[in-house]
């Protein structure tokens, strides 16, 4: 993650309430998320978040319970933001919709029903969510306010860019633009190698969310 003398890193932290899980990834039940930040091994205010959540909801996300999953792990980060972050919601399949922009934390309780809404058809456009995503981050500037996405998916695209080299060569180049990248791969099928790239290539952190159990 990127970081300077004056903004502490932020940090998604994703922690398995089951002892047997492996560390850095997501156990399939009573997953708790935690947003917090990190300066010199001390604990402050966080810099407020100017956040988008690209969430996978193509026909692949039906099997195993994964789109469910997905939209938990999704209302799990809404619950966890501050009062005056930013968020915006875009769903994607092979087309991409803003279910939501620009709005302010603080009014996140009507933000669920839109996320429950939400339902599973198509091919995966992740290039075109990530296309969207950056262009909200630009369109809703806020000074001194993190530019952060994170990316639910099982990884597998097939619309748009598909292959690992021209998924992160994308993300890397937002990332030079300060726009930094998450990624949450869903399900037991996930492609680890594009998942994986996309956060190094953000210059952030990779999650696995296994759902067999929701």
């Amino acid at each position: 993650m990127t970081s300077n003398n004056a903004l502490a890193d932020i940090e998604l932290r994703c922690i398995p309430d089951n002892s047997y899980a492996l560390s850095g990834i997501l156990n399939t039940k009573k997953v708790r998320f935690d947003i917090e930040t990190k300066s010199k091994g001390e604990t402050v205010k966080r810099t407020p978040l100017n956040l988008v959540l690209l969430l996978d909801h193509s026909g692949s996300m039906q099997s195993d319970n994964k789109l469910t999953f997905a939209k938990k792990a999704v209302i799990s980060v809404l619950k966890l933001l501050n009062d005056d972050d930013i968020v915006h919601l875009v769903a994607y399949d092979n087309d991409v919709s803003i279910i939501f922009e620009n709005a302010r934390a603080f009014s996140r309780e009507h933000l669920y029903s839109l996320v429950d809404d939400i339902e599973a058809n198509g091919s995966t456009n992740i290039s075109g969510a990530i296309d969207v995503g950056a262009n909200l981050l630009e369109k809703h500037v806020y000074n001194g306010y993190s530019r952060r996405m994170f990316l639910f998916s099982d990884g597998q695209a097939n619309v748009g860019l598909k292959t690992r080299a021209e998924l992160t060569s994308l993300v890397a180049k937002y990332n030079a633009q300060g726009i930094i990248t998450d990624s949450f791969g869903i399900g037991a099928d996930f492609d680890s190698e594009i998942m994986k790239g996309i956060a190094d290539a953000g210059g952030a952190r990779f999650y696995f969310l296994a759902s067999s159990d929701v």
